[in-house]
């Protein structure tokens, strides 16, 4: 072997094992993270048009799956899923998971002093997965009541990247790889990465704008001018698909639109739209903690382009407080904070160990830490400490051998009354929550009825559509089922809504058996429900 044979094989190996390092650590991150059980929380309805897409059970006919879809990219990947198991939506969310610490540790390797050690990488690996591990989540609400270090990952307003399973959100792992790419030079694949976000979630085009404008104010400071144009109008490419389609499905100019945003930001969302909602003491020291993050790398390119999309972020944020829009508040000026928490944990992990390089001994230590996090995720999965759900199989394996294609139920349903509940909590490690006055919780009863039995569902307060018009016949739908549900004795004017409404099937709590004419007597009963047939 030549002299300069050497070194291009001693730097081939180098780079081998650490690519097989970091495998192994982004392995071990999407371990300790964890994730739920299909069909869990937000996942019931952004999973729904890929299932009927994909023929599952007859919820090609259900209502909610027949109204516009927001998410069509992402409903095919779920219809593709669907096509061999559904279970393939767990792997690929494990894959997403990978991403994410990878986009992570790639924006790491460009903070100014960061050493290129093994011992730096394991160590920030393990402290950085300990705010996302589950196992200390679980911890911390068993000793605490409150899922603390959720608060080190998720943005403001109860909105987040990763969340508990696979959903549209998730695929904001792009603007993490975003930053990562224009940390490291790469400015125009930096810009269609943003861009590339909105495709999966259009809730990222404010987001994504913000940052794509961060990133041209940066290079145009540093006399990049052309640079930032030609970066900027990739972006623009990238992201016209998605505003054409928005607009063209989701018109904001319909005569029920500025209805309809009323009722989704004021009634079904407020937690994610009223300030005055989501802001309290914990919000405000996640802001503190952005402002922290993006001070420690204030004088590179991607923190000033971060600092710009946080400001912009705020302007808007602050205009809203003025105006008090209800679309302003649903295009969610403050999401960008779901990428500026989790970045500002990194930096900060970074910065951290570029003051105090870890040694030998403290790798050997965050060896034993990424293991115990690791097992504490297996531990959590096993024993079922996380995403507890109301166990509602047996009804459900009957609805799913006895329903037909013509059938329709009626679940209990109602319009919480959270209206005065402030904060953003995490219900991860917490039994299933349940609607209390001046909470903001919303209960999950029965939610996972459509993806669990195939069967077609009237309405649920929880799954919702986003079209103005079909916005306004959610409402008229859950008034109908509350004002049932509300009579203890029902008379034969029920019965004619009923049938105009296609509804085959009634469903009660045991607590509340329903007295009517109308309906033959139960076909199921469980020590939660009873199952009514509409003669």
């Amino acid at each position: 072997m030549t002299e300069r044979g050497a070194p291009l094989a001693t730097i081939r190996a180098t780079g081998t094992r650490q690519l097989l390092e970091m495998v192994l650590l982004a392995v071990a991150f999407a371990a300790a993270h964890t994730q739920s059980p299909l069909f869990y929380s937000n996942q019931n309805q952004y999973l729904l048009h890929g299932a009927a897409l994909a023929g599952e059970g007859y919820l090609a006919n259900d209502w909610l799956a027949t109204t516009r879809d927001p998410t069509p990219l992402f409903s095919l990947v779920v219809a593709g899923a669907y096509s061999v198991h559904p279970w393939l939506l767990q792997p690929a969310y494990f894959a997403l998971l990978m991403t994410y610490f990878v986009a992570v540790r790639w924006l790491v390797a460009a903070v100014p002093g960061f050493p290129d050690t093994r011992a730096a990488r394991v160590t920030f690996a393990t402290l950085f997965i300990a705010t996302h591990a589950a196992i200390l989540r679980w911890l911390s609400v068993e000793a605490a009541g409150v899922d603390y270090p959720w608060y080190f990952q998720v943005g403001v307003a109860a909105q987040y990247l990763l969340g508990p399973g696979i959903q549209p959100s998730a695929f904001g792992v792009l603007l993490v790889f975003a930053v990562g790419a224009f940390a490291h030079g790469r400015t125009t694949l930096a810009c269609a990465l943003a861009a590339g976000a909105c495709w999966f979630h259009s809730t990222y085009l404010l987001p994504a704008g913000l940052l794509v404008a961060g990133f041209v104010f940066a290079l145009n400071r540093d006399g990049r001018t052309r640079t930032g144009v030609v970066a900027g109008a990739v972006a623009l490419v990238v992201v016209v698909p998605v505003i054409a389609y928005t607009v063209w499905r989701f018109s904001p100019f319909e005569e029920c639109s500025q209805e309809a945003l009323y009722l989704l930001a004021n009634v079904r969302i407020p937690h994610h739209c009223l300030p005055s909602r989501w802001f309290d003491l914990i919000s405000g020291l996640q802001l503190a903690w952005i402002a922290l993050g993006l001070l420690l790398v204030r004088g590179t390119g991607f923190g000033r382009a971060l600092a710009f999309a946080a400001l912009g972020s705020a302007l808007l944020t602050g205009l809203q407080l003025i105006v008090r829009s209800d679309s302003l508040a649903l295009a969610f000026p403050w999401r960008i904070s779901v990428l500026l928490v989790p970045v500002a944990t990194a930096i900060i992990v970074a910065k951290l160990l570029v003051y105090a390089p870890p040694g030998k001994w403290a790798e050997l230590a965050a060896i034993v830490g990424l293991f115990a996090t690791v097992a504490g995720g297996v531990v959590v999965i096993a024993c079922g400490l996380g995403y507890r759900t109301v166990d509602e199989r047996e009804f459900y394996d009957h609805v799913r051998a006895t329903a037909k294609p013509d059938d329709v139920y009626l679940i209990p349903t109602d319009f919480p009354k959270v209206g005065s509940g402030r904060g953003a909590v995490s219900n991860t490690f917490k039994p299933p929550p349940r609607a209390k006055e001046g909470t903001n919780q919303i209960p999950v009863d029965l939610q996972r009825f459509r993806l669990a039995t195939g069967a077609r569902l009237y309405v649920d307060f929880k799954s919702v559509p986003y079209a103005a018009d079909e916005v306004k016949e959610w409402r008229r739908r859950m008034t109908l089922a509350v004002d049932f549900y509300a009579k203890s004795v029902r008379d034969n004017e029920f019965y004619e809504v009923l049938k105009r409404e296609g509804i085959t099937h009634v469903v009660a709590p045991q607590s509340r058996p329903f007295v009517a004419s109308f309906l033959e007597e139960e076909v199921y009963s469980d020590p939660a429900y009873i199952v009514y047939r509409v003669k």
